[in-house]
């Protein structure tokens, strides 16, 4: 009892200690995973994914209210394999924006289905272990394992005693070689069981194989015979035997998919609909599998959500348009420029900043400029104005690209170039009437 009282006051002391340190020049703009103090959404999700009747589950809300964060912090809790698919990190190209019709700004190209489920499929089973898929349509380079010697070793010694029992087939077949039946005959027994167990480990490992190989196509010279299938438009449902072969040989019970209403696409979100039930329904699997979305509110149309999803959550965004300048102060607090920063210009930028990593990276490139920019420790630039070109920055970074390198294109330069151009004319204007 008294060493456990002396390691809590360790412990308090440290905490303590780390209270009062300083606050760091840089933050990180990854989810954290202290998203949810008060568990509320933990608890939430938690009685989702043990209840029975629930298997498809939706944590919706804005860009920006920080869903990742409370995935986060759930899993922390969360004891059982978990499959993390993010369509952000692997389809950097889109952006589910909706497209303009403004000639200035290019349009990027339109992500199909089939990409989208391609990303999903290759991220779900190249995320698990080869060795545990060895009959995936798949292939994956795997690293050889400490087995591997063992497994040489036995196919030398089965490759010699092949050929040991080759060359003695003829006793063999008349059964010479089986004679003596004792130990002085312990060579040609051994040949021979080594070598039936190479030539049956063979034909197994051959057998094994060819489970896993279809055949996609005939091709002669310029006549090509493909099946049907080929030509299905879901690349989920061309491959369902794959997914439903990944969950029989995983342990994963709950996959969490993020970022894919950026795609505006609801057909993908039906079609994994689809697949958890069928993955559900196959004997082979004997666990309950749950698929995880985290997308915004406005993602399916009218009440379509509550007949999609079995048990929805939703996130209450702690920064928006009205409170953000309270995070404005607070970064600024970190960096020490409470005292520089107008009150009433960071009220009227505040209201364009609705989120904290935006913000958070605002600083960070803050103390970035300044630690460039200043020198000898001297504050001689404005702290207001490098602020506002940051927020410009981060805000419009297009427009502030296209500025930079003086291009008629960006908003910002083509107003001031002309408020100069109205200067000069009033200059000229002037002297003339002088």
């Amino acid at each position: 009892m008294a060493n456990l009282t002396f390691f809590s006051k360790l412990w308090l002391r440290l905490v303590d200690h780390d209270a009062g340190a300083p606050p760091p020049r840089y933050v990180d703009l990854a989810p954290t995973d202290k998203a949810d103090r008060s568990g509320i959404y933990s608890d939430a999700l938690t009685y989702a994914t043990n209840n029975p009747n629930v298997s498809n589950i939706a944590l919706t809300g804005p860009y920006g209210s920080g869903k990742s964060s409370i995935i986060k912090t759930f899993l922390t809790k969360y004891e059982r394999p978990v499959l993390q698919i993010s369509l952000a990190a692997f389809l950097p190209e889109a952006d589910g924006s909706v497209s303009t019709t403004e000639v200035r700004y290019p349009q990027r190209a339109t992500v199909s289905k089939q990409e989208i489920e391609r990303s999903i499929l290759q991220q779900m089973l190249y995320g698990a272990d080869a060795n545990n898929l060895p009959l995936s349509r798949f292939k994956r380079i795997q690293s050889p394992q400490w087995s591997s010697w063992l497994i040489s070793l036995f196919i030398m010694v089965g490759l010699i005693a092949c050929w040991h029992l080759l060359q003695n087939s003829t006793e063999i077949t008349s059964g010479a070689f089986f004679k003596p039946r004792d130990y002085t005959n312990w060579f040609n027994f051994i040949s021979f069981s080594v070598g039936f167990l190479f030539v049956w480990q063979l034909l197994h490992y051959i057998y094994v194989k060819s489970l896993g190989v279809s055949l996609k196509s005939i091709s002669l010279r310029d006549i090509e015979i493909a099946p049907e299938t080929a030509a299905e438009e879901s690349i989920l449902n061309r491959h369902l035997d794959e997914i439903i072969y990944f969950f029989q040989s995983t342990k994963y019970d709950l996959v969490i998919i993020e970022d894919l209403d950026r795609f505006n696409n609801p057909d993908v979100f039906v079609t994994l609909r689809e697949i958890n039930s069928l993955i559900n329904a196959n004997a082979g699997v004997k666990r309950q599998i749950r698929f995880l979305y985290a997308l915004r509110d406005n993602m399916f149309v009218n009440t379509d959500r509550t007949k999609f999803f079995e048990f929805i959550v939703p996130v209450i965004p702690i920064i928006n348009s009205s409170n953000s300048i309270d995070k404005v102060i607070e970064q600024g607090e970190r960096l020490s420029l409470d005292k520089r920063l107008d009150r009433q210009f960071l009220r009227e930028v505040s209201r364009y900043l609705n989120d904290l990593r935006l913000i958070q990276n605002i600083f960070n490139e803050y103390a970035v400029y300044v630690a460039n920019l200043e020198t000898d420790g001297e504050n001689i630039l404005d702290a207001n104005k490098l602020l506002a070109i940051l927020i410009y920055k981060n805000v419009l970074p297009s427009d502030f690209e296209d500025c930079t390198a003086k291009k008629g294109r960006s908003q910002v330069y083509s107003i001031s170039m002309m408020i100069m151009s109205r200067i000069r004319r009033s200059i000229i204007k002037i002297r003339y009437l002088n």
